[in-house]
């Protein structure tokens, strides 16, 4: 498309950003809910390509950010940490609010899972002081508010091994979702439930049915790579034999 576009240079870099914008949508789709790494990185590879014909450093940012996810979960520190360190620099031109504040969050989730615990908890009061700074942000950056923050907050905590405080930031984040963010809710009730089963495991498995009720209708598989640490974290308790049991079910729902 980019190679056939007419029109001169506005014109060029609208139809870049429109394409990278895109991309960037189906590498999250492919990565997020679909778990399917190679074709998000072939997503993430495109949007890179086009953000870079585009010259919008904003977008630019986000998709770097995005793309560290990938190393970061798969407990990769150092390229992570070059995805990061790229997008900070595009962010220094034009950044707002919003998006300084999620790169923080990002460095800070990539972080916590590869090890650097101090590093981590530190991001995260980086980007509530930058949630409160000046500037614009566009329209296309909805995937996070204040909510999402707590969330990013509660995981780190989590983490960290810092179980109530945690689970006080993920009730905060539970409260603050907004209608339209369905699939975020069995995320934050898995991580609620794994910080929670120290003090009271009965709750903790009322809390993960909960996230597996919601995944019934609505799957996500970001929200089942959760699963193992509540699993763990019942281990020894009589309510393990009965989360097993409802993720079995949830298993047969999600294969139909």
């Amino acid at each position: 498309m980019l190679r056939a576009a007419t029109g001169g240079e506005h014109a060029i870099q609208r139809l870049a950003g429109a394409l990278s914008e895109s991309a960037l949508l189906v590498a999250r789709l492919a990565f997020f809910d679909l778990a399917q790494v190679d074709l998000a990185e072939q997503a993430f590879t495109l949007a890179e390509d086009a953000v870079a014909a585009s010259k919008d450093h904003v977008l630019a940012a986000a998709v770097l950010a995005h793309r560290a996810f990938v190393p970061g979960f798969a407990g990769e520190a150092q390229p992570a940490t070059d995805y990061l360190r790229a997008a900070q620099a595009h962010a220094r031109y034009g950044a707002g609010p919003l998006l300084r504040s999620w790169l923080h969050c990002v460095e800070a989730e990539t972080g916590a899972r590869t090890g650097q615990t101090d590093t981590s908890l530190a991001r995260i009061r980086t980007a509530e002081d930058a949630l409160t700074s000046t500037g614009h942000d566009p329209a296309w950056l909805d995937y996070f508010n204040p909510s999402r923050l707590a969330g990013f907050a509660g995981n780190a905590l989590l983490l960290a091994g810092k179980h109530e405080a945690a689970a006080n930031r993920l009730e905060m984040a539970l409260g603050q979702l907004g209608e339209g963010e369905r699939k975020q809710r069995p995320v934050l009730l898995f991580d609620l439930a794994t910080a929670q089963a120290s003090g009271d495991a009965a709750q903790a498995l009322a809390t993960a049915t909960e996230a597996c009720d919601l995944l019934d209708h609505d799957w996500y598989t970001t929200a089942l790579d959760r699963l193992p640490a509540v699993r763990a974290a019942l281990t020894g308790t009589p309510h393990l034999a009965e989360l097993e049991d409802r993720v079995r079910a949830l298993a047969r729902a999600g294969d139909g």
